[in-house]
């Protein structure tokens, strides 16, 4: 057992908010006020929508603002190229009373010109849809009364109110502007924010009930004026009977079931409009439909109050505080790809869930080497961990280190001598670098696992084509000027195929001593080919790319010394080099040793087939699991699970469906069984290898697929954008615009 069992008796002294180990178990969710079927399955579906809501959310926006946008501009295109009818249709057809035609003709104009791309491009979002919302009033009044301006006035006068959504430059600017020194911008931006929560709700509700109002009109149980009947659009429900539409109006009255109207009135007009009863009809209705779902019905709906009444019973999402104590406490250490795929599953459970990890934020591994060549930003493919669960009030995060577990007392111990008491844990440690009992060589071959290590090794690539230019010892300019990677899989083959591209694309023009160009790229592999893991087709594919970019590849050559100043391999062969990039081998976390666990020769702990993690005499630890690199599972048909990041999301996923079922007291799941979803290594600027076991990739094609597959297992919509434009410029130029070195000099 580990140094932690001398001070279990501590637990006593842990604080509620912290867990109890001693009331775990599935009768603390049996003594639910409500049934745990029932808690379970409403916090679920809740959550699942909350959270579908927060991501599709922002690209729903996108979409409305586009075609409302797009609708305004083709129509100023128009006026602008006639300018004399545009002038005569102000004068004519639609005369403004107070103002002149020309006035109202340049007025609407601009309107119609420069509105629409600060709208699309969410950037003074309110002023410009503020003044589209009038325009389209104006013309509702004055010109030709349509259902159309009817919608679109109806969502602009709903986005001056709440403006655009997380991907516009009002959101992106926001933050920097709030805390500028710009006069009236942080009022202004507060302003904005209090809208957003408080009066737009209330511009919703309105808009709400004038719908209901409208399917009142259709079925002819108000009879409104001619005057009112211009601005309700009821020419959309043609075809609904009058049943129907009464029907449709009371959920709009009362702001029940928005999500199911919203769906419900969409299929409903499509199918009418099929049947030929909507021979007008445009994209609009459809538009405010989608808007409608997904930002609620407003305040004063049935809506609104079941949603607080699953706060106060259900979610309890608003304070971590108010999270009843008798919840399960699940601990996760490790935020890594594993770590997070558990909580996203567990956080919709009735339990306290606690993550720990030693550093702030979730990092994507597999790009870091575009880091450390200069492609991108540490900021591309990090996250915060807390901004992962910001809407999760059964969540918390923890910034520390852990160092020991009792797993009698189910305690973890972190930052020295602080300590978490647990219900259920979850290991999730990851994996760092392994010299094979060399770790003299750590401190010239450096290795990639962290932000830190992708920096670092950015300075020293770049720093070796500094001192080149500033040298001028031909022998020391020619061991600056080549670059040693040790182990050639995946991340060593990219690692290789970017530091090529850098020295013969990117800087290739900015040096005047020194030819960048003429720099070696040498791959080092002990074994006879790179990419063992690949199909030998691929993996020979993938060595003629990079000698086409100039790598040179040794294989059969174990590295048998590092040094400050050359690489010494078995043949006796000796490199002269100051840059050593380790990309050979990975090590275990030390999980398996805080627990006293059995592992295997990596360091990793070894699992029964639910991830339970053994004890030294094979007896599984009832409520401790082990995924991704922590643990050796044989679920890949009886070999161990591969260190990749689909293996450790499913084996997340696998023991939040196992710790959901003890808890609830219900049937535990199958044997864990890893699904290989494929492997892909890039080798450039326009080469991969994939290998899906039916079919193999290799070339360009290959190398999209690598990108879409990268990008969307990247965490958060600004990353995928971010990393997106980073790699078309860096494509598209021929140019790494991330080439700083930003390590502290001695």
């Amino acid at each position: 057992m580990s140094s932690a069992s001398q001070t279990g008796g501590q637990a006593i002294a842990v604080s509620q908010r912290d867990g109890s180990a001693s009331q775990g178990g599935p009768e603390k969710l049996q003594e639910e006020r409500y049934s745990p079927f029932v808690r379970v399955t409403l916090r679920r579906w809740s959550k699942w929508y909350l959270d579908g809501t927060e991501t599709f959310w922002p690209f729903t926006d996108v979409i409305i603002r586009f075609f409302i946008g797009m609708w305004f501009f083709r129509s100023g295109l128009v006026k602008a190229a006639d300018w004399e009818t545009a002038v005569f249709l102000a004068t004519f057809e639609y005369p403004v009373s107070w103002m002149e035609p020309v006035t109202a003709a340049g007025v609407g104009l601009t309107i119609e010109l420069l509105g629409p791309i600060l709208l699309i491009a969410g950037f003074f979002t309110r002023p410009a849809a503020l003044a589209m919302a009038v325009l389209t009033i104006v013309s509702q009044a004055v010109y030709i009364s349509t259902t159309t301006n009817l919608f679109i006035s109806a969502m602009l006068i709903w986005y001056v109110s709440h403006g655009a959504g997380a991907l516009s430059l009002d959101r992106v600017l926001a933050s920097g502007l709030k805390a500028s020194a710009l006069p009236l911008a942080r009022p202004i931006i507060q302003f904005w924010n209090w809208q957003r929560v408080h009066i737009a709700p209330i511009v919703m509700a309105v808009i709400r009930i004038w719908i209901g109002v409208t399917l009142l009109a259709h079925a002819g149980v108000i009879a409104p004026s001619v005057v009112i009947q211009t601005w309700l659009p009821t020419t959309i429900f043609s075809g609904f009977p009058d049943w129907l539409a009464l029907v449709a109006a009371a959920f709009f009255f009362t702001g029940f079931g928005a999500v199911i109207v919203s769906y419900g009135l969409f299929i409903l007009i499509a199918v009418f409009i099929i049947a030929g009863a909507h021979p007008n009809v445009t994209l609009f209705p459809f538009l405010f439909l989608s808007l409608y779902e997904a930002r609620g019905a407003g305040v004063l709906s049935v809506d609104r109050a079941i949603l607080a009444w699953m706060e106060k019973n259900i979610l309890f999402d608003r304070e971590y505080s108010e999270i009843p104590d008798r919840w399960p406490h699940i601990v996760v250490v490790g935020a890594g790809f594993g770590g997070l795929a558990a909580v996203a599953k567990l956080k919709r459970l009735p339990v306290r869930i606690t993550i720990i990890d030693k550093r702030n934020y979730h990092l994507f591994q597999p790009l870091l080497y575009q880091i450390a060549t200069a492609t991108l930003n540490p900021s591309d493919i990090a996250t915060p961990i807390r901004s992962l669960f910001k809407g999760d009030g059964n969540v918390r995060v923890l910034k520390g280190e852990v160092g020991a577990i009792d797993a009698a007392g189910k305690t973890v111990t972190y930052n020295g001598d602080r300590m978490l008491c647990y219900d259920r844990l979850v290991l999730a440690t990851g994996a760092t670098h392994s010299y094979f009992g060399r770790d003299e060589w750590g401190p010239y071959a450096p290795g990639l696992k962290t932000v830190e290590d992708g920096v670092a090794v950015r300075a020293s690539i770049l720093n070796a084509f500094e001192e080149a230019e500033a040298s001028d010892d031909p022998e020391r300019i020619k061991r600056l000027l080549t670059f040693v990677i040790v182990g050639a899989g995946p991340t060593g083959v990219e690692l290789a195929g970017a530091i090529a591209e850098l020295s013969r694309v990117s800087v290739e023009r900015e040096f005047r001593t020194v030819d960048p160009s003429t720099a070696r790229v040498i791959l080092v592999q002990s074994g006879p080919r790179i990419l063992p893991a690949f199909p030998e087709e691929l993996s020979h594919k993938a060595a003629r790319s990079l000698e086409e970019l100039g790598v040179e590849i040794r294989t059969g050559g174990r590295v048998t010394e590092i040094a400050e100043a050359h690489v010494r391999i078995g043949d006796g062969t000796v490199i002269e080099t100051e840059t050593v990039l380790w990309a050979a081998g990975v090590a275990a976390s030390p999980a398996a040793k805080w627990l006293g666990a059995k592992a295997d020769r990596s360091g990793r702990a070894i699992v029964n087939e639910r991830m339970r993690v053994l004890d030294s005499d094979e007896q599984p630890l009832s409520d401790i699991f082990a995924i991704g690199d922590t643990a050796d599972s044989k679920a890949w048909d009886g070999n161990s699970v591969p260190g990749l990041a689909p293996a450790a999301k499913q084996a997340g996923a696998y023991v939040s469906t196992v710790i959901e079922a003890e808890l609830l007291g219900k049937k535990c799941p199958g044997s864990f069984v890893y699904k290989h979803q494929g492997s892909l290594a890039t080798i450039g600027r326009k080469s991969a290898v994939a290998d899906f076991g039916f079919f193999k990739l290799s070339g360009a094609l290959a190398w999209w697929l690598w990108g879409v597959v990268h990008v969307g297992f990247l965490t958060g919509t600004r990353n995928r954008l971010l990393v997106m434009v980073n790699w078309a410029w860096n494509f598209f130029a021929k140019h790494s615009g991330v080439r700083l070195i930003t390590e502290k000099q001695s």
